[in-house]
């Protein structure tokens, strides 16, 4: 399993294995875990630091811990405003955010727990890309595979 917790400390940039990925006992889960974050996450076309918004608001919502404290870590070291850590670390889609990004936070909150079609229109109303409505359904589903995953296992956050 070395070589892929080789690529998910150099990627990440934070050089450790988070807890998420270092409890898959098989390399086939944690290949599979790692590739599905990375690819969901750190690349396509919306910016990382709003899909890690997302995931915070996603978990909050949700009411899973983990992800919400590590991609609140991971926005801080990138340099995210107190403020605006502070309203997601509460659950809140805050005000005054750019049209698009205010649109798939209010999208990542209601889709958390209430998935409907409908919600999209939001997304698209807003000026968002057919390929950016994917993704952003995709950042969704990723969150509550990452929470359930780390609920139902009990996994400990890691030393932040």
């Amino acid at each position: 399993m070395e070589h892929i917790d080789q690529e998910i400390r150099e990627e990440l940039g934070f050089g450790l294995v988070p807890n998420v990925f270092a409890h898959a006992q098989s390399l086939e889960l944690r290949t599979a875990l790692w590739k599905a974050f990375r690819h969901v996450v750190l690349r396509g076309a919306l910016p990382r630091t709003v899909k890690e918004m997302m995931g915070v608001i996603i978990s909050r919502a949700r009411g899973s811990s983990y992800a919400a404290e590590v991609h609140l870590h991971a926005l801080m070291v990138q340099g995210t405003e107190t403020a605006l850590l502070e309203a997601l670390r509460r659950g809140e889609v805050p005000s005054g955010l750019p049209g698009k990004v205010q649109a798939l936070l209010v999208f990542a909150h209601k889709a958390a727990t209430a998935p409907d079609p409908g919600l999209l229109e939001g997304l698209r109303r807003a000026g968002l890309s057919e390929a950016e409505v994917q993704e952003a359904v995709a950042v969704v589903g990723l969150f509550a595979l990452v929470n359930h995953w780390t609920d139902l296992l009990e996994i400990p956050l890691d030393p932040l």
